[in-house]
């Protein structure tokens, strides 16, 4: 939603709060899934294989009821598959309306799913609530990212608001009950965070948003660890073959050797007529625009449910920071590359040279 020195954080530890019926409910919130989960080749049948094909039974994630930590309107995802479960975390309003005040609402939930199209919500939630009166993300947790290596859930987050956005981490063994460590920047008007752990250089790579910035607010910092992002020395992202404007939402993925980078148009307010795009890179910096139609939409969130099977979760148009807003899923059974228009004219999507068959 909403860092500029090389730092190194203390701990907080801080764990979020743990009641054991909530968390052994998990369990019963799972098995409550099986009736209505699909198979590998139930969920390929609902891909298109051209592109990206919208889930007719949209949206996969509501607000909550009147009344509830999440009844105002859902925001930015993350999706990640651990053995047989997935999972959703999210951001959620609690209010609403048209007051800047809501953001103050802002916590983040966790959803569960055994095909990655049927969710449950955590009944332990919010998993990541907002922080104390002293605490550093008092005014709000959202923008959540996570990823899942060495038997950890890293979570990386946004908390506070306007001047005071920044960056935190936390932890978790379980995917529910997360220990704070700490905020990780110091930048302020901050939004938009994803991580990459480069199995190359074995550094992490988080993308952001900085509004200061604006129009040109794309940037990677890179760290040696979760926490010591050299924020300093992030560096601007362009893409190539966009006209002017501005473009976020970035989700990136490396696979084949190749970077590709989910993301959208912005315009402000609410993204009245964006759409999930495609980019692709050889080095996670220098971008080029491969496809401006994925789906209509915003913050598109890629998932890959199988071999040759992915899932994209993303708002509805008009929606974003807007109340009731929801998460839908599209479904493609393909390869990546297959996305990429210019593949289609016999174009390289790399080298932007034509691809010319041996004789």
């Amino acid at each position: 939603m909403r860092v500029a020195l090389l730092m190194l954080v203390m701990p907080c530890c801080c764990a979020m709060p743990s009641f054991a019926g909530e968390v052994a409910s998990l369990g019963n919130v799972v098995r409550g899934l099986k009736a209505s989960a699909l198979d590998a080749t139930a969920l390929r049948q609902l891909g298109g294989t051209s592109g990206f094909k919208e889930y007719p039974e949209n949206p996969v994630l509501k607000p909550g009821l009147p009344g509830s930590w999440d009844a105002g309107a859902l925001g930015s995802m993350t999706i990640l598959k651990v053995d047989n479960l997935y999972h959703l975390y999210y951001e959620a309003w609690g209010v609403r309306g048209d007051s800047a005040a809501d953001y103050n609402t802002l916590q983040t939930g966790h959803a569960v799913s055994l095909d990655g199209i049927h969710w449950s919500k955590d009944p332990a939630n919010p998993v990541l609530p907002k922080g104390g009166p002293s605490d550093w993300d008092r005014d709000g947790t959202w923008d959540p990212f996570v990823i899942y290596e060495g038997g950890l859930f890293k979570l990386w987050y946004g908390g506070g608001m306007d001047a005071h956005c920044d960056w935190g981490y936390a932890q978790s063994a379980d995917g529910r009950t997360f220990i704070k460590k700490g905020q990780i920047s110091h930048l302020g008007n901050v939004e938009d965070d994803h991580v990459v752990h480069d199995p190359v250089s074995h550094r992490y790579h988080m993308y952001h948003w900085d509004r200061r910035q604006e129009p040109k607010g794309l940037f990677r910092a890179t760290g040696l660890d979760e926490k010591s992002f050299d924020f300093a020395g992030a560096t601007p992202i362009t893409i190539a073959g966009e006209s002017p404007g501005m473009y976020k939402f970035s989700h990136v993925v490396v696979e084949r050797g190749v970077w590709y980078m989910f993301y959208g148009d912005f315009l402000r307010p609410h993204c009245p007529i964006s759409t999930v795009r495609l980019a692709t890179s050889t080095d996670g910096v220098q971008w080029t625009s491969v496809n401006k139609h994925l789906m209509a939409g915003h913050d598109g969130e890629l998932l890959r449910a199988g071999e040759g099977v992915y899932l994209l979760y993303y708002g509805p148009q008009g929606h974003f920071d807007a109340r009731n807003c929801d998460v839908r899923v599209a479904v493609y059974a393909g390869k990546l590359e297959g996305l990429i228009e210019e593949r289609k004219k016999g174009i390289s999507p790399i080298t932007g040279l034509e691809n010319k068959k041996k004789p």
